[in-house]
């Protein structure tokens, strides 16, 4: 597997994304959780364009993050993230900055580890 590097990824907080509405918190900011979202795709994204087998795909197994500083709804994040590490071609570790651009404030650092899979046995092993 020829894997790229890194990605930067922009999203937009939408006030469904909100503490408020996913329940994490009391506010109209930007939740945790949808943080934890906006990195889990961005380095999905980077495996994704990486493999060339439609069986496989990936999950994520470990995230670890501070979130830093809040973000207001409608404001740009840019999500940068960045092989760290790749284990038995098959275990890869992200190193994630996030960042505000509407305030341009570092908003998030992150560690994040996914790891390949066959997605069809993956789902067989759910059973019926």
């Amino acid at each position: 597997m020829n894997i790229i590097e890194n990605l930067e990824k922009k999203f937009i907080v939408e006030k469904e994304h909100s503490a408020k509405n996913v329940g994490s918190g009391d506010l109209d900011v930007l939740s945790t959780p949808m943080l934890v979202a906006y990195i889990e795709e961005t380095c999905k994204d980077i495996i994704n364009m990486s493999l060339n087998n439609d069986e496989l795909g990936s999950v994520g197994s470990k995230i670890e993050l501070d979130h830093l500083a809040p973000s207001k709804i409608k404001n740009e994040i840019l999500i940068k993230a960045k092989v760290k590490e790749i284990i038995k071609e098959k275990i890869i570790i992200f190193d994630i900055i996030a960042i505000d651009n509407t305030t341009n404030k570092k908003i998030g650092i992150a560690s994040h580890t996914r790891v390949i899979i066959n997605n069809k046995k993956f789902l067989e092993k759910l059973g019926n």
